[in-house]
């Protein structure tokens, strides 16, 4: 029992700390075990006082120190529904208070805790969309500039407008009248002058214009007799034949400047050029205008074309969080046989010779010990080292870019590599002298984005995420890269979250340096050489968010198509949209009035019956 006793110090301190390595952990466990009971304790007790945010902390925190505890799951579960609707019912509040800001932090709460619910996700994005109408106009109500192009923007050229407000009968039926005469009547109805070109010819026609406004009367009737019509003067028409010849004498020119604010000069002149086959037009590129010289018809369409295409583009911010993790380990240990600054065994021996620095044979032949010299002994060093360095970067900025532009983030830092070129001394002469210049190589994380939006709120991104670092060491000690480069194409609802993982990397080395022969030998072999392990590890997530902030600005007036005529100067037409077919309107039932002038019969004002 004594020896026993007297040998009890003297226990290695490994000994007794693997004796007391079971009792810290069992100590361990049960402390993580308390903490997991006094986190779900706390919970259930916020649960109970409907605090369902500070439930859903507490059972998380639960969860993670006892990942296989089935109750604390179902319980997070629960708490996280119940947070998610608390959310989404305060979230309805400020949506009813005007206060859509807050409203959205609600909704996005609520769908972060119960993402599969589709009513908070219709509620979230229509929130998203009308704070995007509130971004999108920067300032209540319009600069003056803006209100003066609104207002010129769709005034027809001068000469071009009949007279305004004129009606014409619901029923005006000509048959087998003269046209001069459908003509005329036409003009009285609308109380304004017409004059007849000397070649203009009668001919007898049968013409339905029931419904039709004055402009379209005109156009009936001119299309019918193979003729057109320009007016002239203020209620003044001249009905002129329709031949290339009076079409060149009656056609009139007009000059328009057009202030372009979003699109593309070049662009735009060549659609300008190709739809309405405009030739003579000029652009202003200090002033983004274009200068078009036409007729007034082409003047109109070019104007109507122009403001349905000057549109500012949809914009888009893109949350882009990047989480890279670095890990480097280094393992060193064994014998180095080196002198100072190099590696394996260099020295050199002198032997002592005299003023002149000869050595004759009779020194030789008479060497001591104080007569031979050495140098550079070589040194034994025995290395033990191991380091273990781990790196994390965190880097979440916001890219806002322009529909279809290019947006690029980089973080890392560039390297300098040189490149040597060679250049001739003189004039004509063979390249001998060199010459080194610096190239830097972006070395880190490169990730470029393009986004295009689309009518139903989603977004799709063209995405090249490239990763570079430095691999090695290569000839004449210059550096060697390696890169991974991910490009792909992603499409990603307003607010919908995508990321990109998996770009690992893990590199390990092995050097081994010793004598020939004895670091061979097996086991013992590696304690007389230079072991050398090296472990690296990168580790890559990347996550992106797109929020349109700008949506294109249409109308239903940009979406309307418009017929225009072949020739240069055939009015613009409107057409419906949607295209509907005209009701069919009942024949006039009645007797007819007497006889009147020019064989018109049922003359009953300006909004009933006329037949000729």
């Amino acid at each position: 029992m004594a020896s026993m006793l007297s040998s009890h110090p003297h226990a290695s301190p490994s000994r007794v700390a693997r004796r007391f390595r079971p009792a810290v952990l069992a100590a361990c466990l049960l402390a993580a075990g308390c903490a997991a009971s006094s986190a779900v304790r706390r919970a259930g007790d916020a649960e109970r006082r409907q605090d369902y945010d500070v439930a859903v902390v507490e059972y998380t925190k639960a969860v993670r120190l006892r990942p296989n505890d089935t109750n604390a799951r179902l319980a997070l579960d629960r708490a996280k529904l119940r947070a998610s609707q608390a959310h989404f019912i305060q979230g309805r509040r400020f949506v009813s208070l005007a206060r859509l800001d807050q409203a959205l932090a609600e909704y996005e709460v609520a769908s972060e805790l119960n993402p599969s619910n589709g009513e908070i996700d219709d509620e979230l994005r229509s929130t998203r969309n009308k704070l995007r109408t509130r971004v999108a106009v920067a300032r209540e109500g319009k600069t003056e500039l803006e209100s003066l192009v609104e207002r010129t923007r769709d005034l027809p050229p001068p000469g071009l407008d009949l007279p305004a407000g004129v009606k014409m009968p619901a029923s005006l039926i000509f048959r087998d009248a003269n046209s001069r005469e459908v003509f005329t009547a036409i003009a009285r109805l609308a109380n304004i002058s017409l004059i007849f070109d000397t070649a203009f010819r009668d001919q007898a026609l049968t013409v339905d214009l029931r419904n039709a406004s004055l402009e379209d009367s005109l156009n009936t009737v001119a299309g019918a007799t193979r003729s057109f019509f320009r007016v002239t003067a203020p209620r003044t028409v001249a009905v002129i034949p329709d031949t290339p010849a009076k079409r060149r004498e009656y056609e009139e020119q007009v000059v328009r400047t057009f202030y372009l604010s979003n699109a593309d000069l070049k662009e735009t002149m060549d659609l300008v050029r190709l739809v309405l086959d405009a030739r003579r037009i000029s652009p202003t590129t200090a002033t983004n205008a274009i200068t078009i010289q036409d007729s007034p018809e082409r003047i109109a369409a070019a104007a109507r074309l122009l403001a349905a295409i000057d549109k500012a583009r949809p914009e888009v911010i893109i949350d882009v969080e990047l989480l890279e993790v670095n890990r480097t380990k280094l393992l060193e240990y064994g014998l180095q046989i080196a002198s100072a600054g190099t590696n394996g065994i260099n020295g050199s021996a002198a032997i002592a010779a005299n003023s002149a620095g000869a050595v004759t044979l009779h020194t030789l032949r008479n060497l001591t010990q104080s007569d031979v010299l050495l140098t550079a002994v070589p040194s034994l060093y025995y290395r033990l080292l191991k380091t273990d360095a781990n790196t994390r970067t965190l880097a979440n900025p916001q890219l806002r870019t322009t529909d279809g532009l290019q947006a690029t983030a980089r973080f890392g830092e560039q390297v300098p590599v040189p490149v040597t070129t060679f250049a001739p001394f003189a004039t004509g002469g063979a390249p001998q002298q060199p010459i080194t210049s610096f190239n830097y190589q972006n070395i880190g994380v490169n990730i470029t984005i393009t986004p295009r939006t689309h009518f139903d709120d989603d977004v799709s991104l063209q995405v090249n995420v490239s990763v570079t670092n430095i691999s090695g060491t290569g000839f004449g000690g210059l550096p060697t890269f390696g890169n991974r480069e991910i490009n792909t194409v992603i499409r990603l609802r307003d607010g919908e979250t995508n990321m990109l993982a998996g770009l690992i990397r893990d590199d390990e080395r092995n050097s081994l340096e010793g004598v020939p022969g004895l670091s061979d030998v097996p086991l013992v072999g590696r304690l007389f050489a230079h072991n050398q392990k090296t472990t690296d590890q990168t580790d890559i997530i990347l996550t992106l968010t797109p929020h349109i902030i700008r949506v294109l600005d249409l109308n239903e007036v940009d979406l309307r198509p418009f017929r225009l005529g072949r020739d240069s100067i055939a009015p613009i037409t409107e057409l419906p949209l949607p295209i509907e077919m005209p009701r069919p309107i009942a024949p006039p039932t009645g007797p007819t009035g007497p006889t009147g002038p020019m064989g018109v019969t049922g003359v009953t004002g300006p909004t009933g019956s006329i037949r000729f």
